[in-house]
């Protein structure tokens, strides 16, 4: 087929925010042109590099004689379709990111290549029909093959060979020796009956639920938006699978989004236990082969459910039914390197596009949610009580001024800890901050150990002798005497390794453990440790935020927050929203089975107005409180803001720059626009790079656009845009 008058505008991974115009090469074979169609192009020195046809035209702005052709033709079919291309162009024009950036970041890492989808093959494992003990016994097999072929005759369905791989770690030789000799069989999965089959539900719901559920599936055919605002252990998984239930049996998909991969294995089992259907799994954790097969299975609709974190937003579902996402308020929803998205908004905007509901549930949402509620964007659907027998935990607030302390821990909070453990209760104590000393300082010279890249205090790690970063991750080896004076230096402030020092030298009987970054670094380490708490093996848990979020742990009967302080003096406009949010989430997991919780709350500040509301009130309270305080200073929600962020070696070069930007879009705006800045970062030097920022703020969201559209095409065009580190970020959360 010859295409003369035929001009294809593909998509290309660069920084540049345009697409580009090639020519078609001849096809001889079925296939045909169209969107959605990835493509091998040469680009600049790159002679292969994968794009996509993002559209079809019979103009172009450019001489046809200056326009290269493609390559090849990558695909049989769209590996995105229409609508999903459309939503990926509109991801790119809101958040004013390169159209070929945002595809390329929503492909799974094999498409970004130039493998065709049919390259990557995914087999089902079971036993031979023909197979027999007697076979067996007459076979020269391995140990680890008697282990294999004893898996099988347990689980009499054909296995994916990625479930077998994680149980079996190297059995691919083994796999393919014992097909060789007759005893197991693979199959494709076109060949497997892909069955439905949902489990009856094993609790009673409650009076709150069944309404919520009744609301939700009355309009299951709009794109309403839900807020499910349920306190902690209200049931709201339970609102969600009911709900789930409904779409599936009506041969429709669900997409559930998970703030944590620490979550994921927890609502994957309860997920599995309730609904016999193929679900398919995003997040990091995963192999590139792993998730390119979710994907495919999402995308042919042979995946009933898909269950993920951030990323997931972008899997393509072939007959969407329900959005949901949990936690709705969680930080991590938001993208805070590259491509700077937030996979909640996205959602929203997902589900009105697809003609779908979108419920966002969390026990403490988000300010911006509370205001949509208020205003009948989304309906408000509450879950104030526990379910079951479960009820609300009781505050202690712990003034620990003048007060006899073990490292980070009062004597008080040890003697409810002494208490618990004596009734064969389980404890958890958050604190977030990892590592043993926050700050390395010298009494007689005031020499203070930094990090020579970010200019601020190194923390030690008892647990392997070094000093390390928590912003750019450099380390280095612990010192213990100053370097100028030679004096012993002094370990100020706590982390998480010296709460667990501090405890096992008074509870030496206790299993104590520990949850953060530097104990979950293995794959599945988070899974092994909350199978412990769960089965009684931990008495102590210790944690960060990892353990603060959706977990159920019905043995805890003490919840402590060690530093309840933190946040409360921040000059981040957010920081008392999210303050109150780990403070109600780390309450939530205490009191969640038969035994009464309590929350003891350690501060230095126990007369704090934010303690006492919180407690006395509850956190929906707080939060018009808060939204008072947004109105009267004009911030989000009640405003739209953009953060143009700027870094670079040279302090100068980023100053240049970045006031030469501030001046362009004054002039654009006409003072349409509120501009605070220039102004050095919160942490003003990380990595070795100075930097600024210059936040914009408007009013209206479609004037505050229009004018980045503009400034942004004169700043791609600004000589020294090249010298620096520029990025945008639409409605940011995180000011630093």
């Amino acid at each position: 087929m010859t295409a003369k008058n035929i001009f294809l505008s593909v998509a290309i991974p660069t920084p540049l925010r345009r697409l580009f115009d090639y020519l078609p090469v001849e096809i001889t074979d079925h296939r045909i042109l169209q969107p959605g169609l990835r493509v091998s192009v040469s680009f600049g020195k790159r002679k292969n590099i994968t794009g996509i046809i993002v559209a079809i035209n019979n103009k172009t702005n450019h001489p046809r004689h200056k326009l290269k052709k493609i390559n090849c033709i990558i695909d049989d079919k769209p590996i995105v379709n229409i609508e999903h291309l459309n939503f990926l162009n509109w991801a790119s024009n809101y958040y004013h990111y390169p159209i070929g950036e945002v595809i390329y970041n929503a492909l799974p890492i094999l498409l970004r290549k130039n493998n065709s989808i049919t390259d990557y093959e995914y087999y089902y494992w079971s036993l031979s029909n023909k197979q027999s003990s007697s076979d067996i016994n007459s076979k020269n097999i391995s140990l680890v093959q008697i282990k294999i072929l004893n898996y099988f005759q347990k689980n009499k369905t054909p296995i994916n060979e990625f479930e077998l791989y994680k149980i079996f770690p190297r059995a691919k030789r083994s796999l393919l020796a014992l097909e060789k000799v007759g005893l197991i069989k693979k199959e494709t999965e076109k060949k497997l009956e892909n069955s439905t089959k949902i489990n009856k539900r094993s609790i009673k719901l409650n009076e709150n639920q069944n309404t919520a559920i009744n609301k939700i599936l009355d309009l299951i055919n709009t794109n309403s938006v839900f807020l499910l605002d349920g306190i902690t252990g209200s049931g709201k998984t339970e609102v969600y699978m009911s709900v789930m239930e409904s779409v599936i049996k009506s041969k429709k998909q669900c997409l559930v989004l998970l703030p944590e991969i620490g979550l994921t294995p927890q609502l994957i089992q309860r997920f599995k236990d309730r609904f016999k259907v193929h679900m398919a799994i995003q997040h990091s954790g995963l192999s590139a082969s792993e998730r390119l097969k979710y994907w495919q299975d999402a995308k042919t609709g042979k995946a009933k459910i898909v269950l993920g974190t951030r990323s997931a937003v972008w899997t393509p579902l072939l007959n969407p039914g329900i959005y949901i996402v949990d936690e709705e308020h969680d930080l991590s929803y938001k993208q805070h390197s590259g491509f700077q998205y937030s996979a909640r908004d996205l959602m929203i905007v997902r589900a009105n596009r697809d003609g779908v509901p979108a419920i966002l549930g969390s026990a403490t949402p988000s300010l911006e949610t509370i205001h949509n509620t208020e205003k009948n964007r989304y309906i408000h659907l509450v879950l104030p009580v526990r379910a079951g027998v479960a009820k609300q935990p009781k505050y202690k607030l712990l003034d620990i001024k003048n007060k006899k302390m073990h490292g980070p821990l009062s004597q008080i909070l040890i003697n409810e800890i002494d208490k618990n453990l004596k009734t064969n209760n389980q404890i958890l104590l958050f604190l977030n901050r990892r590592g043993y000393a926050t700050h390395l300082y010298c009494h007689h010279c005031c020499w203070k150990a930094e990090c020579d890249r970010c200019e601020i205090p190194l923390t030690y790690h008892k647990s392997n002798n070094r000093l390390n970063c928590h912003h750019c991750g450099s380390s280095k080896k612990n010192i213990k005497n100053c370097p100028l004076c030679a004096s012993e230096l002094l370990r100020l402030g706590h982390g998480t390794e010296r709460i667990e020092e501090v405890l096992s030298k008074i509870f030496p009987k206790s299993n104590i453990a520990r949850i953060d970054r530097d104990t979950t670094q293995k794959k599945d380490s988070m899974d092994k440790y909350l199978s412990k708490v769960h089965s009684g093996q931990i008495d102590i848990l210790i944690g960060t935020q990892m353990i603060a979020k959706g977990h159920h742990f019905p043995k805890v009967t003490l919840a402590a927050i060690v530093d309840a302080d933190r946040g409360l003096f921040s000059t981040d406009f957010r920081a008392g929203e999210r303050l109150a949010q780990l403070f109600m989430q780390v309450s939530g997991r205490t009191g969640r089975g038969e035994r009464e919780g309590m929350v003891i709350v350690q501060t230095y500040n126990p007369e704090h107005q934010l303690f006492h509301n919180l407690i006395k009130h509850g956190y929906n309270y707080l939060a018009k409180s808060l939204l008072k305080e947004r109105k009267c200073s004009s911030l989000p929600p009640y405003s739209y803001m953009a953060l143009l962020r700027v870094e670079a070696h040279n302090i100068e070069e980023i100053k240049h720059f970045i006031k030469h930007a501030s001046i362009q879009l004054k002039q654009l705006s006409k003072n349409k626009l509120l501009l605070f800045g220039p102004i050095p970062a919160i942490i003003e030097k990380h990595g070795g790079r100075f930097r600024y920022q210059l936040i914009i703020q408007a009013t209206n969201r479609k004037i505050l656009h229009e004018h980045l559209d503009k400034w942004l095409e004169n700043l791609e065009k600004t000589k020294n845009s090249k010298k620096v580190r520029w990025s945008l970020d639409i409605d940011p959360q995180d000011m630093n």
